[in-house]
């Protein structure tokens, strides 16, 4: 079911990345900043951090409503309290700029430790701007869910983590996937996936594959196919909760005019 549509449309406002938190959407506002959205695609608040960041990818904290950008062309990280809107940089020096993070992290009382693709640890302090690489051993003893996660999904052909809930978002031959719940010990599966998708999310045994050109929502009994406004493209999907309902916000962008993004949401299923 379509609700809402955000349009943004100003000269040279590349809408690229979009994230939720909590209730909340954050995209990027151009190159100056982001801008917080409430899940009605109100906007909540513009903050500008500085000219020309470009956000590769993002670490969410649910629970105190904090986010990590990890800015590699700015060998920097952003740290954002979306509560009080207060940020820190903090900047990527002495190899550490040359890092590629995954989106397999955990976050702790003063910061979080994040992965890399190539199997290292790495401890952020966030009051002390501080990046320091650990070992596995302290990762087993400081983080044990983490790293029993680390080395779940290591045995498989992973395509996405959602480190919050330990699912991880496993291919196995002939296009099945396969979302499995380390904690929980669950798996939900989707045989024969039908697109060749870009990204991929899943909420509640929902699964959600994004193209380009089309979005298809499966559930246990349906599915439900998306496509984008004439001349537009899709580009992201997130879930974001409401009081009484799941939706789906879908990010879509202009193919002859950079400058027109647009956000759309639609319940896709009530709690």
């Amino acid at each position: 079911m379509f609700i809402k549509t955000k349009e943004f449309k100003q000269n040279d406002n590349d809408i690229y990345f979009i994230g939720n938190l909590a209730d909340k959407i954050i995209i990027n506002d151009n190159y100056n900043g982001i801008l917080i959205l409430d899940n009605n695609l109100e906007l909540i608040k513009k903050l500008e951090i500085f000219d020309d960041i470009t956000v590769y990818s993002h670490f969410i904290n649910n629970v105190d409503e904090e986010i990590l950008l990890f800015c590699p062309d700015n060998e920097c990280m952003v740290y954002i309290n979306v509560e009080t809107y207060e940020y820190k940089v903090i900047y990527l020096k002495n190899g550490l700029e040359n890092l590629i993070f995954s989106n397999l992290y955990e976050w702790s009382v003063n910061g979080l430790v994040l992965s890399t693709y190539n199997g290292e640890f790495y401890s952020i302090c966030i009051d002390e701007k501080i990046i320091e690489k650990i070992d596995y051993k302290e990762v087993e003893r400081l983080y044990p869910k983490l790293y029993k996660f680390y080395k779940e999904s290591t045995k498989q052909k992973v395509i996405k983590l959602f480190p919050d809930e330990y699912i991880a978002i496993i291919e196995e031959e002939k296009r099945n996937i396969n979302a499995f719940n380390y904690k929980e010990q669950t798996k939900h599966v989707l045989n024969n996936a039908s697109i060749n998708f870009i990204d991929i999310e899943f909420k509640d045994g929902i699964f959600v594959l994004v193209d380009e050109n089309i979005i298809e929502i499966i559930t246990i009994r349906d599915k439900e196919i998306l496509h984008p406004d004439e001349n537009y493209i899709f580009l992201k999907a997130k879930f974001v909760s409401k009081l009484d309902c799941i939706c789906l916000v879908t990010l879509s962008s202009s193919n002859s005019n950079a400058g027109y993004s647009k956000i759309d949401m639609f319940q896709i299923s009530t709690l």
